[in-house]
């Protein structure tokens, strides 16, 4: 019996599993077996990028159809969890998601005054909470339902800077094979779609916000699955 097609859904470190909860029913409809790591309990890692590829390749069944989803700070692990799940050709999404970037850590590839800024917010050696650095008006504005609101925001993890300023390595064989698709949901992310569209990646735009498949998960499910059904 064929192994079942499973899409791997990865939340940002700054943010939990329950990114995905709106959006799961809409592609298990669709027919896709859906698995969400909790990454939460992994940021203490000695290497967090070492623990999330290992946590991926026990998450999918061996052999199985597999595409790969992240959002936002996802984004650059995507390469190392491509490698770790070792599908063939496989597809990998990044949905409103940083681009990789091997041979450097975070903070080190940012601008200099976002990395500035970035140091700026860490207490102790951790980055406080995502939620805390933006005005309560702004999550409101993301986020209009308050319970939803709650749900999604509710137990963020703390940071260490060790994450952070961690260096990724470069990507494996399994990433030159992969089919690269990238998805902007908000305005916030149009240079970065820009330069996925330079180096390749098949690009779609949605007019959103960087929450969408919380806020409009059908219309996110729209456009994941036209993507992949799209031919190079």
């Amino acid at each position: 019996m064929p192994a079942e097609p499973t899409m791997l859904l990865v939340h940002s470190p700054l943010l939990t599993s329950a990114t995905w909860d709106a959006l799961r029913p809409h592609l298990e409809a669709a027919g896709w077996r859906t698995v969400v790591p909790d990454l939460r309990p992994l940021v203490e890692a000695p290497s967090f990028h070492t623990a999330v590829c290992a946590e991926a390749a026990t998450s999918v069944a061996s052999g199985a159809p597999t595409v790969v989803v992240g959002h936002s700070r996802a984004g650059p692990y995507l390469p190392g969890i491509v490698g770790a799940v070792g599908s063939d050709r496989p597809d990998v999404v990044f949905l409103d998601a940083r681009l990789p970037h091997p041979g450097t850590s975070w903070v080190g590839s940012l601008p200099p005054e976002r990395a500035t800024w970035l140091r700026e917010r860490g207490v102790s050696g951790r980055l406080p909470t995502w939620d805390t650095w933006f005005p309560s008006a702004s999550l409101e504005d993301l986020v209009p339902d308050p319970g939803q609101r709650h749900h999604v925001l509710h137990d963020l993890p703390e940071l260490p800077w060790k994450l952070v300023s961690e260096v990724l390595p470069a990507p494996g064989a399994a990433w030159n094979s992969a089919r690269r698709i990238y998805l902007q949901l908000s305005a916030a992310y149009s240079s970065t779609a820009d330069q996925a569209e330079e180096c390749g990646y098949l690009v779609r735009r949605m007019d959103a916000d960087h929450l969408a498949m919380v806020t409009r998960p059908a219309m996110v499910t729209d456009l994941l699955l036209s993507a992949l059904g799209a031919s190079d």
